[in-house]
């Protein structure tokens, strides 16, 4: 039997036609607003419960409080105080999502699945699959919850925008640590990295917000430590990469459809970001301040 239509006469039906509209509005697939939809309302009702202090956001999602928002199928969540066990983490998601705050999202519960997660034989964290309904919407998620990273400077509040307006506040990775993973990233991968959207991030986050050399270069050193990766400069290791990267960035660019976002040259957003990140790199811009609206690192005013 076929379900019937969406309508305003229902909290879910409101939200479904709402974010329809806003796809055809911004020329996106109507599934990737009802996932990032289903992303936030995860996030509202963490942000409720009573383990909101157990996690901090990082990842995509994240970026929507950097004015940055991307398309994202996944939650990217730094576990602490409590161990790294698949069946506790399914339980804390299980709880989390039996709540309903009234944005029309109906998950359930008996679909939390958890798998560990590997990174090169380590056991990094969990990887917690689900599935929620909004109307006639059917969408699957999934959480990677990852244990044992550093964060420096501590988890701060972060203020996410939300796709249907308002704001959402929780504890998020600090604009340093974000920067400095991906960067360390950059680093550590080199020219084989396919990881664009770090580079995308990278300038994004750096077109407006003001960052301390200092506590930058102190945030790298401490990702790289834990990831036994030397620091080294940007244009170094990548001497010669745009040349490389550059169709596989076109077709990135493309399929995300970044092409007003981003430049068309891989060169030109990869020299923004070694005019940032090289300076924190080799300890140079310690005691500078990056300044968005110059695009340098500058002396501290008085």
């Amino acid at each position: 039997m076929t379900p019937p239509a969406p309508t305003r006469g229902t909290a879910a039906g409101r939200a479904y036609l709402n974010l329809r509209h806003l796809a055809q509005r911004d020329r996106r697939d109507s599934l990737e607003y009802f996932t990032l939809y289903a992303l936030e309302g995860f996030l509202t009702r963490l942000a409720a419960s009573q383990y909101a202090e157990d996690f901090a956001l990082k990842g995509g999602v994240l970026m929507a409080a950097f004015a940055a928002r991307r398309p994202t199928r996944d939650i990217d969540l730094a576990a602490s105080g409590f161990p790294n066990d698949i069946s506790d983490v399914e339980r804390r998601i299980r709880s989390i999502v039996s709540y309903d705050n009234g944005d029309g999202l109906v998950f359930d519960p008996a679909t939390v699945s958890g798998a560990a997660i590997r990174d090169e034989a380590t056991y990094a964290g969990v990887r917690v699959q689900m599935a929620a309904t909004l109307a006639t919407a059917r969408i699957r998620l999934h959480a990677d919850v990852n244990f044992g990273d550093p964060i420096w400077p501590a988890p701060a509040t972060a203020d996410l925008p939300l796709l249907l307006g308002g704001h959402l506040r929780l504890r998020g990775y600090p604009d340093h640590m974000v920067l400095a993973e991906k960067i360390v990233t950059a680093v550590d991968r080199g020219d084989q990295n396919t990881r664009w959207r770090d580079f995308v991030d990278i300038a994004a986050i750096t077109a407006s917000r003001r960052i301390l050399g200092t506590d930058l270069h102190h945030a790298i050193d401490t990702v790289a430590a834990y990831r036994a990766v030397v620091p080294q400069p940007l244009a170094d290791i990548l001497d010669g990469y745009p040349l490389l990267a550059q169709s596989r960035w076109r077709a990135w660019r493309r399929k995300q459809r970044l092409e007003d976002s981003t430049p068309e040259r891989f060169a030109d957003l990869l020299d923004a970001c070694i005019a940032f990140a090289d300076p924190a790199l080799q300890g140079a811009a310690s005691g500078l301040t990056w300044e968005p609206e110059q695009q340098a690192w500058r002396p501290p005013t008085r």
